[in-house]
């Protein structure tokens, strides 16, 4: 599990994470690079009449027909495939992971109850140590998890590459069908069995009991596999209900037109420009009903998880429980039903209609968004909370993670319903950016607060004063900073707001080059805070709001910069962008 050093952490494995993008690059280039030689070798063939035979010799008249083809009728496999090698990479971790507990902590611990004990006999022997009951069969459980998925996700990539072969050597003929080289409903099922035998195991496996119940690779890697799966379900659901987001977005993007229905009949202009209309509503409605009704799933599964977490950590509290416990434990049962109804009635085209009115959608998203709202102030702030302790520190992860991810997914659904009501149009997102900085300065100033309410009564006034930096003075930079921060954020979204209601563009340079001049003040301020915060001896060291929070306001602050930048750039060369 992550210990007290968790910049070393994270930043190692988005070292490692960097490593694999640069030698997936490199492949791409070298495949890339064999293309342009091919396109080379034939541009001398044309000047020697050759040109069938090089065509042939090289494969590329099949490649010229059906290039813009391969896109448009295998983007949404291409996409799966790149999910289904995470899948693989994540289920790894998972097997590997696992096999280590078995070797470092459930055999040594076996060993010195019985020298003599064979492998089959370990968990057997484990009844009578000091580890929790059912350690052993939860880690043996992963270790067939992780095999059987990893197993299983490899083949699934032979599947789709070769389902791409024969793909790319038949698409360009007339009439076909990439659905004849995609076996969907089996790979749906598949997907369905890998996602449910991964979702056990994140369920087991990250119990309090369980080999996984605090943060580390283990814990990361089986929730993420089962999401990456999960992820596949749906990508195929979509396509058997003809949800066509992917497939939509990427017509677009390659200035695909298909045929109308009446165009042999149609003899003006005025009946073509009709029909783009009606296509392009149709295929923003069908990307905003993809879009709501992945939300609505994820939301669902979220709440679940929260709910099951907290009933978790009550059979485990010796205790009586409070109200604040018992809402923990029920109010995310509620979201969780209101949005799996929600998702079941998104699948239906005529349904969604009704659904996607501000009157019912939008109303249940607001609810939810405050039932969730509700639970994370009670989660992260109150006094007998699972998920952290005194000092911010994760004791329960999955309630942790998971009502955080809740939250954010019901606001993400509750601000693209008001956003269409309130008829918010999408250039205005560096306001956006300005508050949802304020938003993290927030989280840190509740978490900053939570330790310092919990260690002030250890802390002295000479202490803070001193020049000596120590964690109560470490954790009042926490809460100045955060302060600071909202302050920050709070002026120049006023500002912004202010243009935006005068439409006035002759103030618009001086409002670029303060926001450029208070975007670098934050990225300073926040990089200090960060060594200070998230350092060895700091209230966020270890993982919680205080670590996140400082990173991401840190990040946040460095994607304003740039956004500022080229704001300015905008007002230099004339562009009109108090709008934005």
């Amino acid at each position: 599990h992550v210990g007290y050093n968790a910049n070393l952490y994270y930043t190692s494995w988005i070292s490692q994470g960097l490593a694999m993008a640069l030698v997936y690059q490199v492949i791409s280039d070298v495949f890339q690079q064999r293309a342009r030689s091919k396109k080379e070798r034939l541009k001398k063939s044309e000047s020697t009449g050759d040109v069938e035979a090089m065509l042939a010799s090289l494969g590329l008249n099949t490649y010229r027909e059906s290039h813009a083809a391969w896109y448009q009728s295998l983007y949404r496999l291409r996409i799966r495939t790149g999910i289904w090698t995470a899948t693989l990479t994540t289920t790894t971790i998972i097997l590997f992971a696992s096999l280590h507990i078995w070797s470092d902590i459930l055999i040594p611990a076996a060993l010195k109850i019985d020298p003599d004990v064979k492998l089959q006999h370990v968990c057997s022997t484990l009844l009578d140590s000091s580890l929790p009951k059912t350690l052993c069969a939860r880690t043996s459980f992963s270790v067939i998890s992780g095999s059987i998925a990893a197993f299983l996700s490899f083949g699934s990539i032979v599947m789709h590459l070769l389902a791409r072969r024969d793909a790319a050597q038949h698409v360009s003929k007339e009439n076909d069908k990439s659905g004849d080289f995609l076996p969907l409903k089996s790979e749906f099922l598949l997907a369905v069995v890998l996602s449910t035998l991964l979702g056990l195991n994140a369920v087991f496996a990250t119990a309090l009991q369980g080999p996984a119940a605090t943060v580390g690779n283990l814990y990361y890697a089986s929730w993420l596999s089962f999401l990456l799966c999960l992820r596949i379900s749906l990508g195929c659901l979509e396509q058997l209900c003809n949800i066509d987001q992917e497939n939509t977005t990427k017509k677009q993007e390659l200035n695909y037109n298909p045929p109308s229905i009446g165009s042999e009949m149609a003899s003006s202009s005025t009946s073509n420009d009709v029909h783009d209309s009606i296509m392009s509503n149709t295929d923003l409605l069908e990307n905003e009903r993809a879009q709501r009704t992945r939300k609505y799933l994820i939301l669902a599964i979220t709440s679940t998880v929260c709910s099951a977490s907290a009933y978790d950590a009550a059979m485990n509290q010796e205790s009586d429980l409070d109200n604040a416990q018992r809402y923990v434990i029920f109010a995310p049962s509620v979201v969780a039903v209101l949005c799996a109804c929600q998702f079941l009635l998104c699948l239906q085209k005529q349904i969604y209609q009704i659904v996607s009115q501000m009157w019912l959608g939008g109303l249940i998203s607001i609810v939810t968004f405050g039932i969730c709202m509700a639970t994370l102030v009670i989660t992260m702030h109150s006094e007998s909370s699972w998920a952290v302790n005194a000092i911010g520190e994760i004791e329960a992860a999955n309630l942790y993670y998971f009502v955080w991810a809740s939250i954010f997914t019901a606001a993400l659904q509750m601000a693209s319903y008001v956003n269409k009501f309130l008829g918010v149009q999408s250039e205005e997102y560096i306001t956006a950016i300005w508050i949802a900085v304020g938003k993290v300065c927030f989280v840190v100033l509740g978490g900053g607060y939570h330790i310092w309410h919990n260690i002030s009564s250890t802390c002295t006034l000479d202490e803070i004063r001193s020049r000596i930096v120590t964690f109560c003075s470490r954790t009042i930079l926490a809460i100045a900073v955060s302060f600071t921060g909202m302050a920050v954020t709070g002026l120049i979204t006023s500002i912004r707001i202010l243009f935006a209601l005068r439409c006035s563009g002759s103030m618009v340079r001086p409002r670029a080059h303060l926001e450029m001049i208070m975007s670098l003040f934050l990225v300073l301020l926040f990089g200090v805070a960060l060594a200070l915060i998230t350092g060895i001896g700091g209230p966020g060291e270890s993982v919680g709001d205080l670590f996140y929070g400082s990173w991401l306001a840190f990040l946040i602050s460095i994607i304003l910069v740039k956004t500022c930048f080229r704001e300015i750039r905008k007002v230099d060369s004339g562009e009109d962008t108090y709008r934005s």
